[in-house]
C-alpha cells in the first residue's frame, strides 16, 4: 500500500546500514509475453508431397462441435493422416500450436514436385513479388506458375462449417483427382486449406481464442496463436485469391465491401475481380438451390424462396460493413497482391434446439462447398488477368508509382478490355478513398528518437510483417534533419508499400465521411508505438541520398557503463520498464529521481543485474556518482502484485513484466478465490461493484481500501468505482458512441508522464473528466485539436469539441493514504497502443508506493556524532601505511567499502577477517593533517567512521610536510614512486588497490558527477 506518501530522500539525512540487493548472475525474468510475437520459423516443403504423421488427440465429448453436427477437433487429424495415406496430392504440416496446444494444421493440395520443380515455383513467387515488371514478360511464369488460391477456416472457433467443407472439398479432390479436369486443377494451382484457424475456439464453442481475443481482429497487433502462424504464412503461400470462411449472418454474405475503403490498397486493381467473384458464387449458390438454404428477399431480409440473391455488402451494405482496417484476414492479405472475399455462411447458432443446429450446420457445409467450388472456377477462368493483377500490385509498389484514383462517375467504357465491369454502376464518390504515399519514412535511433528501445520494437514488428527496412551506415539528411548513423529507414519503393503505410502512416479523419465504423478506424504504429517516425518526401521523388545496409533485426543491444560508481536507467520506452519490473522482482533497490531516471545502488549486485538486463531487454545503464540521490528528492519503487479485471489489461501486465497478475471480479472476492490482502494495486478496465448477494466481497473491498489499498483505472467505469468508494471526486464524460481513433494530448509539467511524454493515444472511445474534487491532480489533457484519425462523429456534448482541453488522465490521493490513478484514454485496448504501456507502469509504480530505496553516496556532512561508532582505527598513521580497520565481527566475511575524508578518496573494497578487521592503504599523497576513515556496506550504507591523523611521509633531504617529489606542502609528484609497501607487523585481509587505482577512483567520480550534468544540460536544451 502506498501510505500518505513517498519516501523522499533529502541531503541531510543519515543513512545507516541497509538491506543489499540479493539478486545473482542470471536472475532476472524476462515477460512471459514479447512485445513483438517474431516469426516462428515455418518452413514450407521443398518438394510435395509432404505427408507426416499428424498427431491424433483422444475424442473428448466435451467438444462443442459435436452439438452443433460439425466435426470435433479430434476427428481432423486421422481424417488427414488417412487423406494423406490414400493420396500423394494432399500435404500437410502444423504451422502452430494453439493457446491450449491444439495444432493448427496447413493442408496444401497440389500434384506432386519433385524439389527441383519446387525450387522453380519458389523462385517464381519471388521473382512476382520482387522484378514483377520482368515476371510479367516471362512466358515460363505465366505457363507453368502453380496459382495460390487459399481457403481460411474457423477462424471464429463457434464459427464451425468452414472446417468441415474445407475437408469435405479435399476428400472429393483426392477421390477425383483422375479426372481430367481435377486433375489439370491440381497441375496448375496449388490449393492451401487452414482447415481450422481456432481449434480452441471450436473446441470450446467460443468466437474468442483461449487467451480472450477475436483472432480476426488481430492481424496487426499479433496477441494470438493463430494470427501469429496465418501472418508468417502469408507472404509464404502469397495468395493470389483468398477465401476465409465466416458465419452467420441470416443470409449469405460474399465481400467485398462498402465504403469506407481501405486507403492503401490499389483498389481499380482489388474491387472490379472482388466483386465479379461474389456475383459467380452468388449465381452458383443459386443454381445449387440447396433446400433450406436462405436468400435476400429484397430488403436485406432472410427467405427460404430462391430468389436468387445472396448479400454482397458493396452492393447491399453501403454503411457499416467496411474495409477500412487492415485488422482483419482478408483486408491483411489483400496487401500481399490477392484478391480477397470474406465468406459469412447463413444460417446461426439456436440455443437449447441441437436438431435445429444439426440442421442448419448440414445447410452451411454445403452451401460452403459450393462457394469452394465457385470461387476455384472463377480462379481458373480469369488465371492471367489474376496473375497480372497480382504483379501490378506488386510493380507499382517497387517503383513508386501514384494510386490510380477511380473517378465517382466511372463507367464501362472507360475500363481496359477484359477487366469486369459490373462494379461500376454501384461506384460514386462515397467510395473514392485514397492515401499519398510519402519517399520514405526515418525512424531515428539517436538523441532525436523519444525512445530507441521502443524504435526498435516498431522495427522489429514491421520486419515481422515482411516489410523491407534498412539502416544507414553513415549519416545523412532528409527533409533538412540530420540523422545519425544507425538511423532506421522504410523505403516506400517496395513491394509491400500499402502494408507498409497502413502500418506507419498517421490515418485519416472520417468522422464526416461515413455514419458508423464496422470496428476500429485508426491504427497507427507510428503514433501508438512509442517511437517517433518521420515522413519524408512523395513517392515520386528520388531515393534519399544515403547508404544502408539491410536489416534483418533491429536489436542494437543495450550496454552498461564501465565507469560508475551508480548505474542509471532512462525508462522512455516499454523496454526499459520491462528492466525495472524484472530488476525489482529480482530484489534490486531502485529510487526515480523528478526527471524520471531511474537509479541502481553502486554494489556488485545492481551491477551484474543491470548487464544482465543490459543483454535480455536491449536497455543502456549510463554512469552515476548518486549525488542526485542526496541533492534531490526520489522515489524508491518496490515489486507488485496486482490484480486486473479484463483480458487487454492482463496482457499489458504480462508484456511488462508482470508475471503473476491475478484476475479480480465481484464473484472471485466473494467466493475467497482472490484474496484482496495479497494485493498491491487494483488495475481496473472498469466498474468493480458488488451485488447485495456478494456482502462478503463488499467487504473485502472496504477492507483493502481501508487498509489504503491503491487503484489504477480506465474509462467510465474506473471514474465510477473512484467516486463510488470515495477515491476522486469528479465527473465523466464519454465521447460518442462507437468512436475509436487516435487523439491529440497535452502533458503538463510536473505530471508522471513529463519525463517521457508522448502527444498522441488511442480511445475507443475517449472519456473526459470535469468537477475535479480538491486533491485531484490533471496528469494529461485533450489538446485544443483533439482528433488525428478515425471516426468520432459528432453528438450534443459528447462530440470532440467538447473534449478539447479536458482532463484525460488524473490522480489523487487519499486521507487514508489511497493512491488513485485513472486514464480517460484506452492504454491498452487489444494490447495495440504499446507506447502506452510505459504509462501504465508509471502509473501503477507511483500508486504501489515506495519500496526499498537505493543508498546515496557518503559524503562528510554523514560524519556526525551519532554515525561515529562501530568502527575504529590508529590514531595516527604516516601516508603511504597499510593500516588496520576494525569492525563488529559480525561483519565477517563480508565485503566493505573504505573511503578517507575530507576529500573523498576511496581506500578499495577489503573483505573482513574473522576478527573484524582489514587492512587498507593510506595513499602516499594524502597531506598531513586530521583525517576521517568511513567505511560502508555492500549497499553502500554508512556503518561508522573513525579519526586518524596522517603524518607526512619522511623523504631524506625534504622538510617534512612536503610530499615526495614536490617543490610545495600538499601536492604530488605525477612522477613520484607510490606508497610504501605494507609493514610486516601490519594485518592485511583481501586484496590491495594499486595506487593507479586509487586515482583513478577519484576520476571516476568526477567523470560521474560529468555524465550526470551534461545529461542535465541535454534536458534543458530539449525542453
Amino acid at each position: 500500500m502506498a501510505g500518505a506518501s513517498s519516501v523522499i530522500v533529502a541531503a541531510t539525512a543519515v543513512f545507516l546500514s541497509a538491506p543489499a540487493a540479493t539478486a545473482a548472475e542470471g536472475v532476472l525474468d524476462a515477460p512471459s509475453l514479447p512485445i513483438v510475437r517474431t516469426d516462428g520459423g515455418v518452413a514450407f516443403p521443398t518438394s510435395y508431397p509432404v505427408q507426416p504423421t499428424l498427431t491424433e488427440v483422444p475424442a473428448d465429448a466435451a467438444d462443442a462441435s459435436i452439438a452443433r453436427g460439425a466435426l470435433p477437433f479430434a476427428d481432423i487429424a486421422p481424417a488427414l493422416n488417412d487423406l494423406m495415406a490414400e493420396s500423394d496430392y494432399v500435404s500437410a504440416q502444423v504451422i502452430g500450436k494453439s493457446e491450449q496446444g491444439r495444432d493448427l494444421y496447413l493442408v496444401t493440395v497440389t500434384a506432386p514436385e519433385s524439389a527441383t520443380e519446387t525450387a522453380q515455383q519458389t523462385a517464381w513467387r519471388d521473382a512476382i513479388k520482387h522484378a514483377p515488371t520482368a515476371a510479367a514478360q516471362d512466358a515460363a511464369i505465366a505457363e507453368g506458375y502453380k496459382l495460390p488460391i487459399w481457403f481460411n477456416a474457423n477462424i471464429h472457433g463457434n464459427e464451425w462449417e468452414g472446417t468441415d467443407a474445407t475437408m469435405n472439398y479435399i476428400e472429393q479432390l483426392v477421390e477425383t483427382a483422375d479426372e481430367p479436369e481435377v486433375a489439370d486443377l491440381l497441375d496448375t494451382t496449388r490449393l492451401y486449406f487452414t482447415v481450422t484457424a481456432n481449434p480452441d475456439g471450436r473446441f470450446n464453442g467460443t468466437r474468442a481464442t483461449a487467451n480472450g481475443y477475436d483472432p480476426n481482429r488481430d492481424f496487426i497487433t499479433n496477441a494470438t496463436n493463430t494470427t501469429t502462424a496465418l501472418r508468417d504464412i502469408t507472404g509464404l503461400i502469397q495468395p493470389t485469391y483468398f477465401v476465409d470462411i465466416h458465419g452467420y449472418t441470416g443470409i449469405l454474405q460474399v465481400e467485398p465491401c462498402g465504403p469506407p475503403h481501405g486507403e492503401n490498397y490499389e483498389y481499380d486493381l482489388f474491387l472490379p475481380h472482388a466483386y465479379s467473384a461474389a456475383l459467380a458464387v452468388e449465381e452458383a449458390v443459386a443454381a445449387a438451390d440447396i433446400p433450406g438454404n436462405t436468400y435476400d428477399d429484397g430488403a436485406g431480409n432472410p427467405t427460404t424462396e430462391n430468389t436468387g440473391k445472396i448479400l454482397i455488402p458493396y452492393r447491399d451494405i453501403r454503411s457499416g460493413w467496411d474495409d477500412w482496417p487492415p485488422i482483419f484476414a482478408p483486408q491483411y492479405v489483400a496487401y500481399q497482391g490477392a484478391i480477397t472475399n470474406t465468406v459469412e455462411l447463413p444460417l446461426g447458432r439456436v440455443n437449447n434446439n441441437p436438431a435445429q443446429n444439426q440442421f442448419n450446420s448440414a445447410v452451411d457445409t454445403e452451401v460452403a462447398e459450393v462457394v469452394i467450388d465457385s470461387i476455384i472456377d472463377y480462379v481458373v477462368e480469369n488465371r492471367d488477368p489474376l496473375l497480372e493483377n497480382q504483379m501490378e500490385i506488386f510493380e507499382r509498389g517497387i517503383t513508386g508509382a501514384e494510386q490510380t484514383p477511380i473517378p465517382a462517375d466511372v463507367a464501362p467504357e472507360d475500363l481496359e478490355p477484359g477487366v469486369p465491369t459490373e462494379w461500376t454502376d454501384i461506384w460514386d464518390e462515397t467510395d473514392i478513398y485514397n492515401a499519398t504515399f510519402p519517399r520514405a519514412y526515418v525512424i531515428p535511433v539517436d538523441g532525436s528518437q523519444r525512445s530507441r528501445s521502443d524504435a526498435e520494437q516498431l522495427v522489429e514488428q514491421l520486419l515481422v510483417n515482411d516489410i523491407e527496412v534498412t539502416r544507414a551506415t553513415a549519416p545523412f539528411t532528409a527533409g533538412g534533419t540530420t540523422y545519425g548513423a544507425g538511423t532506421f529507414l522504410v523505403d516506400m519503393h517496395q513491394p509491400l508499400r500499402g502494408l507498409a503505410n497502413v502500418l506507419l502512416a498517421d490515418g485519416t479523419d472520417i468522422s464526416d465521411r461515413i455514419d458508423s465504423m464496422y470496428d476500429i478506424s485508426a491504427w497507427s504504429l507510428s503514433l501508438l508505438w512509442g517511437a517517433d517516425v518521420v515522413s519524408v518526401g512523395n513517392t515520386t521523388d528520388p531515393a534519399l541520398s544515403v547508404a544502408v545496409e539491410p536489416v534483418t533485426t533491429a536489436d542494437l543491444g543495450g550496454s552498461v557503463a564501465e565507469v560508475g560508481p551508480y548505474l542509471s536507467l532512462e525508462p522512455s520506452g516499454t523496454a526499459e520498464w520491462q528492466a525495472i519490473t524484472a530488476l525489482l522482482d529480482a530484489g534490486i533497490p531502485l529510487s526515480q529521481l523528478d526527471d524520471g531516471t531511474v537509479v541502481l545502488g553502486k554494489d556488485a549486485a545492481s551491477r551484474a543485474a543491470a548487464e544482465e538486463a543490459a543483454e535480455l531487454f536491449g536497455v543502456d545503464f549510463a554512469a552515476t556518482d548518486g549525488l542526485a540521490l542526496r541533492d534531490e528528492s526520489t522515489t524508491s519503487l518496490r515489486s507488485l502484485r496486482v490484480g486486473y479485471t479484463t483480458t487487454d489489461d492482463r496482457d499489458a501486465l504480462l508484456k511488462l513484466g508482470f508475471d503473476e497478475p491475478v484476475l479480480v471480479s465481484a464473484a472471485l472476492i466473494t467466493s475467497g478465490a482472490v484474496d484482496l490482502t495479497t494485493l498491491d494495486v487494483l488495475f481496473l478496465g472498469g466498474n468493480l461493484s458488488f451485488s447485495p448477494a456478494q456482502a462478503n466481497g463488499a467487504a473485502a473491498l472496504t477492507a483493502f481500501l481501508a487498509r489504503g489499498g491503491d487503484v489504477v483505472a480506465r474509462g467510465s467505469g474506473g471514474a465510477t468505482f473512484g467516486a463510488t468508494n470515495g477515491l476522486a471526486q469528479l465527473t465523466a464524460t464519454t465521447g460518442t458512441s462507437g468512436s475509436n481513433g487516435i487523439v491529440r494530448v497535452d502533458t503538463p509539467e510536473g505530471s508522471l508522464f513529463a519525463p517521457s511524454a508522448q502527444d498522441t493515444a488511442f480511445i475507443y472511445p475517449a472519456t473526459w473528466f470535469t468537477g475535479l474534487g480538491e486533491g485531484v491532480t490533471v496528469e494529461q489533457s485533450y489538446a485544443a485539436d483533439p482528433f488525428v484519425s478515425g471516426h468520432w462523429a459528432a453528438s450534443a456534448g459528447r462530440a470532440q469539441a467538447d473534449a478539447a482541453g479536458k482532463p484525460s488522465a488524473v490522480s489523487a490521493e487519499t486521507a487514508a493514504g489511497n493512491r488513485y490513478f485513472l486514464f480517460g484514454t484506452s492504454p491498452t485496448f487489444r494490447n495495440h497502443p504499446v507506447g502506452a504501456f510505459g504509462d501504465i507502469a508509471r502509473a501503477l509504480y507511483w500508486a504501489g508506493g515506495p519500496g526499498t530505496a537505493v543508498v546515496p553516496p557518503i559524503t562528510e556532512d554523514d560524519l556526525t556524532d551519532e554515525t561515529k561508532t562501530g568502527v575504529s582505527v590508529p590514531e595516527t598513521a604516516t601516508a603511504g601505511d597499510t593500516i588496520t580497520v576494525t569492525v563488529d565481527a559480525s561483519f565477517a566475511g563480508q565485503d566493505l567499502t573504505t573511503t578517507l575524508f575530507s576529500e573523498p578518496v576511496g581506500l578499495g573494497t577489503r573483505t573482513v577477517s574473522a576478527e573484524g578487521t582489514f587492512g587498507v592503504v593510506i595513499p602516499a599523497d594524502t597531506t598531513a593533517e586530521l583525517h576521517r576513515v568511513a567505511v560502508e556496506d555492500a549497499a553502500g550504507a554508512l556503518i561508522g567512521w573513525d579519526d586518524i591523523t596522517i603524518l607526512a611521509l619522511e623523504v631524506p633531504g625534504e622538510e617534512p610536510g612536503e610530499q615526495p617529489g614536490t617543490d610545495e606542502p600538499g601536492t604530488t609528484d605525477p612522477d613520484g614512486a607510490g606508497p610504501a609497501a605494507p609493514g610486516d607487523d601490519v594485518a592485511v585481509t583481501g586484496a590491495n588497490d594499486p595506487l593507479p587505482l586509487i586515482g583513478l577512483a577519484g576520476a571516476l567520480l568526477l567523470l560521474g558527477a560529468c555524465l550526470v550534468v551534461a545529461k542535465r544540460m541535454r534536458n534543458t536544451a530539449a525542453e
